[in-house]
């Protein structure tokens, strides 16, 4: 079972125009209502490739019933805390000349003490049936920055590997826990460790610092320049995405944890669920719906991956396939 915890679930509405700019007036194209958050989008995307998933974190009153209604229909397993607020709105605007995502994200709701503790508890009854866990996205209000982190040291415990993808506080604390895995974009990388990061060398360099603190695997999204994987065993790698057709880049990330979490728990090795990973985001790039990429997509694309081993002295490249790489998130039966 794969656990995936998305605190703050919400409505998502996008709206595809044939151009877009401040001011003006526009019906849309094409438009769709669903479940969103970014743990959502890994429990969708990991599911429709073949793993067992559970979802959890906040939801209630009618958007949460709306949401836990969705993602049932879609054969996804949910069991969230219960709140007394509405989930937040998140507004994407695509614009299909431009090929440009704006977006307009509500704060989320205010959750309460009581939520929080249940939210704990539930945390631990999940992974006493987990193999792995992943926790995205950011977090409502009222929680503490240090959740991710305590979340973290709570599975570490019980023998769980966890995936951790946000940003900002929740990211620089979540860290300090070793968790097994983290997925930061050079954005992400660039506040977390204070100075820019732009490109593959400095990503390079900024995630051996991140691994030499104790995280196994740190795997940098750098959209359609594919990303970087840098690990404690397996050395460091560069996976380049093959050639799509681009139709929109939300949920890209959250597919790549997905592609690489579910390859992981079939039993395949780092590089081919770094295949599986890279091709996952590629495949969520050419669809309007977000994270609804399907198996066969992701299938077809990941022969196209071109994956380069990176040598630790000289940051050379030697083909991918040299190298026996084993290293992947395994936890429990």
């Amino acid at each position: 079972m794969l656990t995936v915890l998305c605190l703050n679930a919400g409505v998502d509405r996008t709206y595809e125009v044939d151009d877009f700019s401040v001011g003006g007036y526009y019906r849309p194209l094409r438009m769709r209502v669903q479940a969103g958050g970014k743990g959502i989008n890994v429990a969708r995307v990991a599911h429709r490739l073949g793993a067992e998933t559970i979802v959890s974190g906040f939801a209630g009153a009618s958007g949460g019933a709306f949401l836990i209604r969705q993602l049932q229909s879609e054969g996804i397993i949910t069991d969230f805390v219960s709140t007394d607020e509405e989930p937040r709105v998140c507004i994407n605007i695509v614009n299909r000349r431009a090929r440009t995502q704006t977006r307009v994200d509500e704060p989320g709701p205010l959750i309460t003490p009581t939520e929080i503790e249940q939210l704990r508890r539930k945390w631990s009854e999940l992974l006493a049936k987990s193999r792995a866990a992943v926790i995205s996205g950011s977090a409502p209000r009222g929680v503490p920055f240090s959740i991710y982190a305590e979340l973290i040291g709570v599975a570490r415990k019980v023998g769980v590997p966890v995936i951790l993808d946000t940003r900002d506080e929740l990211l620089a604390e979540g860290v300090k826990a070793k968790p097994m895995m983290v997925k930061p974009n050079l954005e992400e990388l660039s506040l977390l460790r204070g100075r820019p990061v732009h490109n593959a060398q400095q990503a390079l360099a900024a995630g051996q610092e991140l691994a030499d603190s104790g995280i196994s695997i740190v795997l940098i999204s750098m959209g359609a320049g594919g990303a970087v994987a840098v690990t404690r065993k397996q050395g460091s790698w560069i996976a380049k995405p093959p050639k799509v057709e681009a139709v929109s880049a939300v949920g890209s990330g959250d597919a790549m944890v997905a592609g690489f979490a579910a390859a992981s728990l079939g039993g395949k090795g780092f590089a081919d669920c770094l295949r599986w990973a890279i091709a996952a985001g590629a495949a969520n790039a050419t669809r309007f719906d977000n994270a609804g990429c399907t198996r066969d997509e992701v299938t077809k694309l990941v022969p196209e991956v071109q994956l380069s081993r990176v040598d630790e002295l000289s940051l050379a490249t030697a083909p991918a396939e040299t190298t026996q790489a084993t290293e992947s998130l395994r936890g429990p039966t």
